[in-house]
């Protein structure tokens, strides 16, 4: 690795990790029950997506305007897993240690808001999910809620989440990427 792609990987991936965790902190701070919120976590979602394609940008521009699709690939995707090796070690000890009761708070209110929806909706929801009863629906949400904040639930998440960043990158690499030409 290229001392300036180490640059962009730590300097982007911790940019990015600095994103998240004010937004936990912020709702944390504010109101719990926007945890919930679809909307939230589609603005964080696209706030990292804007930091992961800045950090090619900054690569392509600081390499003379120049980067290769593996180079933009790896501008993309060093920052994006330096960022979820921290985030994932700022959620264990968020949601284990700060507060442990957090997760099941969370489960909680999705459960909640389940119940809010219209019958026909909830109970395609419920049959989606494989459950019967609401009571087995509300076992299963508090059991994924309290799952997902466990070492082994971090990983499975940073798993999905590299399989789709992937994807993004792809598709960013291939935008961005500028060959030097063969012949100067």
């Amino acid at each position: 690795m290229t001392p300036l792609m180490k640059k962009i990987a730590i300097q982007y991936g911790i940019l990015s990790t600095l994103v998240s965790v004010l937004y936990v902190l912020g709702i944390y701070i504010v109101d719990e029950s926007l945890f919930s919120s679809q909307w939230g976590g589609i603005v964080v979602l696209l706030a990292t997506l804007a930091v992961f394609i800045v950090a090619v940008l900054n690569y392509k521009k600081e390499n003379g305007g120049y980067a290769s699709f593996r180079e933009a690939f790896s501008a993309f995707m060093l920052p994006f897993i330096f960022a979820t090796l921290l985030g994932g070690v700022f959620n264990l000890t968020f949601y284990n240690v700060i507060d442990a009761d957090l997760a099941g708070r969370n489960g909680e209110r999705q459960f909640d808001m389940m119940m809010e929806m219209p019958e026909e909706q909830l109970n395609g929801a419920m049959k989606f999910m494989g459950v019967a009863t609401t009571d087995e629906l509300h076992t299963q949400i508090m059991e994924q809620a309290a799952s997902s904040k466990t070492v082994m639930g971090q990983l499975k998440a940073s798993g999905m989440g590299i399989v789709f960043f992937s994807v993004l990158a792809l598709v960013v690499s291939a935008v961005t990427k500028k060959n030097r030409p063969e012949f100067e």
